[in-house]
């Protein structure tokens, strides 16, 4: 338990035991182990102030120290029950055994024969009292005698005892609750955080998942994340800040103070406590975790917590048990995410060959898939389409003409018009190349645009004379994509066509041959990349011719 929560579970019995002696008519005063009365008995009145007098306090600390010179070491060992502090008042000590080295609580009996002495008399005239009217106002409390102030001590004894087992099973009982809330907090946050890790092509957010998640469930003011700019990460994680809550500090200085403390931390999955990163420790706040973020055996980041809230500051086993944790996940995130990339890019440059391979059978289409997906993105784009699917529109474009390799190399090839034969065989390749991808489960959200991308606005393109909306959007883009490079490229029936003259027609054919809305995205492209690449590709079938 806290330091600061034991205190108050002390004040707390403390309070209740004094409470319950000033209710049996038994006045208390505290005195700690250093002889000074610390509280004095709290009543209202004539009572009140006799019993607060130098007088009669004085003789109750002089009680105390006499009891606690003779304290015992042991609770087992004998101890004086009460003493007589002068004829007709008996101090009753009433020690608390689990604050040995604190204050005790002391209670007073008095009898009618503490009226009659000089003690009684020098408590008046310190407050100036009539005594008359000073034994008036302690007559209630004047009906003890030496026996039932013993009496009263066993019975206090008793009831302290009994106040003591209830506190302690009160803590037990507040001590199991924290664990199992903290058990489930644990629980609850693991699991949100492992059910978060599918999402492997949003590194981003499940990293701020995982801040989010340590922020609802831990005691900390911000949960961060920073990362090195390795060529281990994904590409979305290099050298990136993520952090939750409020820092108090300088974005840039925590980056600086994240970076020094990643570049200190040990190549191990233990969590390390700080006590000297400036941004994530105050004088206030004289603890931060550091928690290392592996891959291949290399510090490639480090998740971060600082500014404990709450009563007790230091960090606690809690708290590096949940943080280690979470660090587990995000290791295990970072390794599949890499893995996720590693297959996408061995994926993508498998279809790259493939459609290079395809490209390569006419000189005349040498980079033209790789054109049409980068034409096809930045149409996406403009059009505010979501990253996901800008990056499937884009490998649409990639393999849109997959299907021409079907389709024999003396029609793809052929110089000159071709015949009514020929121009059916090649109005086959949509077809063609759906049925080549069809069984690529990760390829199925392209398929429309491989087997669309020759359908017209106007329901006069093929393969199955679709119109209007009824021409799925990837199809859409690919077809004005896959027109403007085919109008923009030497081909062996005509050589390329001036750029405005390309313009002019694309302009001319919105709402018949193109969708009007895809035309206004290509309005306004810029095609500085497009021409980068052509001169890229035209340089290629340089040097392989």
């Amino acid at each position: 338990m806290p330091t600061s929560l034991a205190k108050h579970k002390s004040f707390t019995l403390i309070e209740s035991l004094r409470a319950r002696c000033m209710a049996v008519g038994l006045p208390t005063w505290r005195v700690s182990s250093a002889g000074m009365v610390t509280d004095t008995p709290d009543m209202p009145g004539v009572a009140g102030n006799l019993l607060r007098t130098r007088a009669i306090t004085g003789l109750v600390l002089a009680a105390a120290t006499h009891w606690c010179a003779r304290r015992p070491d042991t609770d087992t060992e004998p101890a004086e029950h009460i003493i007589e502090a002068f004829p007709g008042c008996w101090v009753v000590p009433l020690p608390d055994h689990r604050l040995r080295h604190s204050s005790a609580t002391f209670a007073l009996a008095l009898g009618p024969a503490a009226f009659e002495g000089g003690v009684f008399e020098s408590a008046c005239c310190e407050l100036a009292l009539d005594l008359s009217n000073a034994r008036s106002g302690l007559r209630d409390l004047a009906t003890h005698s030496a026996q039932s102030a013993a009496q009263a001590r066993e019975l206090l004894a008793m009831m302290h005892s009994d106040l003591l087992s209830l506190s302690e099973q009160e803590e037990t009982l507040t001590g199991l609750t924290t664990q199992l809330t903290d058990s489930y907090e644990t629980i609850d946050a693991l699991y949100s955080i492992g059910r978060s890790m599918s999402d492997l092509n949003q590194p981003e957010r499940f990293v701020d998942t995982v801040c989010s998640r340590l922020k609802a469930t831990l005691s900390f003011e911000f949960i961060g994340a920073r990362f090195s700019s390795d060529s281990k990460l994904v590409l979305g994680l290099r050298d990136r800040s993520i952090t939750v809550g409020s820092p108090q500090v300088l974005a840039e200085n925590l980056r600086q103070t994240a970076d020094r403390v990643m570049a200190r931390l040990p190549i191990e999955r233990k969590c390390v406590i700080l006590d000297d990163a400036p941004g994530l420790v105050w004088e206030r706040y004289p603890q931060a975790i550091a928690q290392p973020l592996l891959r291949d055996d290399k510090v490639v980041g480090v998740l971060f917590a600082g500014r404990k809230l709450g009563p007790d500051p230091m960090v606690s086993s809690y708290d590096t048990q949940l943080i280690e944790a979470a660090g587990g996940y995000l290791n295990a995130f970072l390794d599949n995410a890499a893995l996720l990339v590693e297959q996408q890019n061995l994926f993508l440059g498998t279809l790259q060959a493939l459609t290079a391979s395809i490209d390569a059978k006419d000189r005349y289409t040498c980079g033209h898939s790789e054109r049409v997906a980068h034409l096809s993105a930045r149409i996406a784009r403009a059009m505010n389409m979501p990253e996901e699917e800008i990056d499937r529109v884009r490998i649409a474009g990639l393999v849109h003409d997959v299907g021409k390799i079907g389709v024999p190399e003396a029609v793809l090839c052929k110089q000159g018009k071709l015949t009514d034969e020929e121009f059916a065989a090649i109005k086959l390749h949509p077809e063609i190349g759906h049925r080549i991808l069809h069984d690529i489960e990760p390829l199925a959200d392209v398929l429309p645009g491989v087997l669309h991308h020759h359908e017209r606005f106007d329901g006069k393109g093929y393969p199955h004379g679709l119109s209007g909306f009824g021409i799925p959007l990837f199809a859409r883009i690919i077809a004005l994509a896959d027109t403007f490079d085919a109008m923009s490229s030497n081909r062996s029936y005509r050589a390329a066509l001036p750029r405005e003259k390309v313009l002019a027609e694309i302009e001319r054919c919105a709402g018949t041959q193109f969708d009007p809305a895809v035309v206004d995205a290509f309005r306004r492209l810029d095609l500085a990349q497009y021409d980068s690449l052509v001169i890229k590709h035209a340089e290629s079938e340089r040097k392989a011719a």
